[in-house]
This record gives structure tokens, C-alpha cells and sequence, in this order.
């Protein structure tokens, strides 16, 4: 029987939420007739995802239709329960909430509204659902069941539609962190609330509202366009457990001195609570005692803090350096009677010992990420590891595997090329590791 569990209200939006689910190496059947929600060749599915085709049928209708299937895909083995709703929030999104919530049948099962997707650059904040920072009322036209709602905003949208006690949670209670707005939402379903419309902004938003509804303990149905849904069920379908989980950390080493990766650093810096420990280049090819120190200072940096972050990146103090930083490196290469190859290769090597000695006293490191093929090659090469297995493509120029041989065999790892210059290229990779890792 499936684990997963999601209803939408027509077949393209399922599939989509359903090649989310996928990426998270989960097993998933999109169907569009109602036979197939109880044949047997469905039930060795991880998902089921499951479209009514109700989106331009009358309310009562649509609440049918959701409400029966509810009925029939209700199971003790599911562990989510979703109602995909559409990002431009078409068709009858209260009713068909509330009729999944009706068919569960547990008066405490809560509603938790996430209308946002980051990837099309749709947020929701103070209750208005954005498109590239203007209302969707602005962008989009078809938008059926906000209509209704004079202000357009989602919480008022479900206020005035929804049978049930409905609660907006704005941004300022996600910077509190996943165990503060855990026990809020705990408080506020206790409080008899069947519906929280929660503001978010990024991918970082969806894991802080779902570590939270997970902590939290109390029975939910996910409400989403696929992005909350598919997080919470790499999540909870996980077979490691929760704890062993939480604790896997991504290490990531970024050097060079090119501005476009400085702004894929500043891109991630905004979109996740990422430590980012930086390395003085400099400071690696004065002489071996400076070399030998900085090395030493920023491991014990690493050390020191990571407990704290999921992601721990060392970066080159180089990355959209001024020009007095960059004329004292002139100067120093100068100085020391070295080319600027072999201090890059000095740089890079030291970048490896750096890595090593990171796992080494951080055994939590379960992948890495580097940009660059000189930081690359000398990260395997410290690692003693042959090569790298590739297993996939996270965009065009970076790619995902596992370290082949050495004592660091089957480390997971995504290595960017330096003329990888897509902004959202640091963001992407790391969030394709936590996919993997399943955190």
C-alpha cells in the first residue's frame, strides 16, 4: 500500500507533483480513474497520486468527487495525506480540502497550507500569493476561487470559504526555527484550528514548516502545488531514522575568484542558514608555518560550529574580492618568486587537506560539494579516492556521484565546473544532495 497519498483536481498537476515525489527515489502511479485506486498493480506503488478532474465542476461536485476518493485511498499504512492544489490557485481549493479532511474523518487532522513554489518564483507572503514580487492578481488572470476574496489573500480566501477555524502564520514565525513553530502549531491545532495558511518564501521555508509539522506530532493533511508535499515525504518515508537524518551534513568547498560563483554564494546565503567558513588564499602560499595555521583555523572553525547548520561551506576570501585583495595576492606571488599556476596549485591542495581533515574530525560529512576542477581533483586525490562514480545531472556543467575506492568509497559528492555560471547553480546542488541524503 502506497505511503503517499495525493489528490489533485486535474492530471498534469499530479504528474508534476509526482516527478517531485520521484526525485526522491520513490515509486509513484498517477492515475485518472477511480478503478485503479484499489487494483493490485497500484497497491506496490511508495505514491499514489490521484487527479478527480473536478477543477470546472460545480463545489459540490468537486467535494464529491474528492471526498470519495478520500474514502477509498484512507489506510492505516499511509503515512501523507496531500491535496494538490494549482499555483495559480484555479479551481475549488477550500472545498476540496475540507472534503479530504471530511473523508479522513479525524476532527483534529489539520489542514497545512503552503500555496507557495519557489521554483516559479511564487511565494506567499502576509497572506498574498506573489509572482516574480507582484500580486497574482497582477500577473495571471483565470484565478477562480480568489476571486471571491476581495483582498486576494489565501488566509482570508479560506476565511470566508472554508467550514472550519482557519489560522494565517506569517514569515516572522519562521525565523524563530523549526522547535519554536513546532509547538505553535501544536498550540493552535489544540486550539481547535482546522486550516494554517503559512506566508513562505523559499525551498529554506518549506524544511523549516515541515521539520516543524513533523516535530509537532499532530495529524495533517498537506496543501500544496507539489514542492511542501514532496519535502515532507522525503522526510517521513525515509528508512533511516529520524535521527540519524537530521544529523547527515553537506561540506562544501568553494574557491577561485569568479564574481558569478560569488553570486551563487550570496544567492544560497539568502535562500538557506548555511555556515560559510572563509579561507584566506593569501595566507596559504606566504610559507609553510601560515599555510599550516590557516589550514588549522579554519577546520577549527568548521569543528567548532557545524553542529548548528545542516550545510558548512569553506569559501575563498577571493570570491568577489576588492581590488587591495587582490593586488596584495599580485604582490605576494611577487614576492615569493611564484607563477600564478603554482599558486593555484598550492591553493587547491590546500583546499583537499582541508577536506580531509573536515571529515575526519567531522564523521556527520556524508557529502560534499565543490566548484571548480583543480579543488575537485585535489580533494580525490587527499581523499586517496580514484575518481568520482557519476550517477547523474544536476544542471548543465555540474554533475552527482560517489567517491570510487579509498577509505572515503561511496561518499556522496556534486562537483561544478568553474563556467558553471547559472546563479541558482549552489542552491540547486545542494538541494539535490539533501533529496539524496533524504533530509
Amino acid at each position: 500500500m502506497a505511503q503517499c497519498v495525493v489528490i489533485s483536481d486535474e492530471i498534469t498537476g499530479a504528474s508534476s507533483v509526482g516527478a517531485m515525489l520521484q526525485k526522491n527515489r520513490s515509486s509513484v502511479c498517477s492515475l485518472v480513474s477511480s478503478r485503479g485506486l484499489k487494483d493490485p498493480t497500484t497497491q506496490k506503488y511508495d505514491c499514489l497520486v490521484y487527479s478527480t478532474n473536478s477543477r470546472n465542476l460545480m463545489p459540490t461536485q468537486s467535494y464529491q468527487m474528492v471526498f470519495y476518493a478520500g474514502k477509498l485511498l484512507k489506510s492505516k499504512d499511509v503515512k501523507i495525506y496531500a491535496k494538490r492544489i494549482d499555483p495559480a490557485m484555479r479551481g475549488n481549493t477550500c472545498i476540496e480540502t475540507q472534503a479530504l479532511l471530511d473523508a479522513l474523518g479525524d476532527k483534529d487532522r489539520v489542514a497545512i497550507v503552503v500555496p507557495a513554489f519557489p521554483e516559479l518564483r511564487r511565494s506567499n507572503v502576509g497572506g498574498y500569493i506573489l509572482v516574480d514580487g507582484k500580486p497574482i492578481q497582477k500577473s495571471l488572470v483565470g484565478l477562480d476561487d480568489l476571486r471571491p476574496a476581495d483582498s486576494g489573500r489565501v488566509a482570508d480566501l479560506f476565511i470566508e470559504k472554508f467550514r472550519y477555524k482557519t489560522e494565517p502564520f506569517y514569515l516572522k514565525e519562521l525565523f524563530h526555527g523549526s522547535d519554536y513553530l513546532a509547538q505553535k502549531i501544536k498550540a493552535t491545532a489544540e486550539n481547535g484550528t482546522r486550516a494554517i495558511i503559512f506566508d513562505c518564501t523559499s525551498q529554506q521555508d518549506i524544511n523549516i514548516i515541515a521539520d516543524a509539522v513533523i516535530k509537532s506530532g499532530i495529524k495533517f493533511i498537506a496543501v500544496d502545488p507539489g514542492p511542501f508535499t514532496a519535502t515532507l515525504a522525503r522526510k517521513v518515508m525515509r528508512n533511516v531514522s529520524t535521527e540519524q537524518a537530521s544529523n547527515q551534513k553537506i561540506f562544501g568547498l568553494i574557491g577561485g575568484s569568479n564574481p558569478l560563483i560569488a553570486a551563487q554564494v550570496e544567492m544560497l546565503r539568502l535562500e538557506e542558514k548555511v555556515l560559510f567558513v572563509p579561507v584566506k588564499n593569501i595566507d596559504l602560499i606566504e610559507d609553510d608555518q601560515k599555510r599550516a595555521a590557516e589550514i588549522e583555523r579554519v577546520v577549527s572553525n568548521i569543528v567548532a560550529r557545524y553542529n548548528d547548520f545542516t550545510t558548512v561551506i569553506a569559501v575563498s576570501d577571493h570570491l568577489g574580492a576588492n581590488s587591495q585583495i587582490l593586488m596584495q595576492f599580485d604582490q605576494m606571488l611577487e614576492e615569493s618568486n611564484r607563477s600564478v599556476v603554482e599558486a593555484m596549485d598550492l591553493i587547491a591542495t590546500a583546499y583537499g587537506q582541508i577536506t580531509r581533515m573536515v571529515l575526519e574530525r567531522c564523521p556527520n560529512f556524508k557529502a560534499i560539494y565543490s566548484t571548480g576542477a583543480e579543488y575537485t581533483v585535489a580533494i580525490c586525490r587527499e581523499l586517496k579516492s580514484l575518481g568520482i562514480n557519476i550517477q547523474g545531472q544536476v544542471l548543465p556543467l555540474t554533475a552527482y556521484g560517489q567517491l570510487l575506492d579509498g577509505p572515503y568509497n561511496g561518499l556522496q559528492y556534486v562537483t561544478s565546473a568553474s563556467s558553471a555560471t547559472d546563479p541558482n547553480t549552489l542552491i540547486e546542488s545542494i538541494q539535490y544532495l539533501r533529496r539524496k541524503m533524504l533530509i
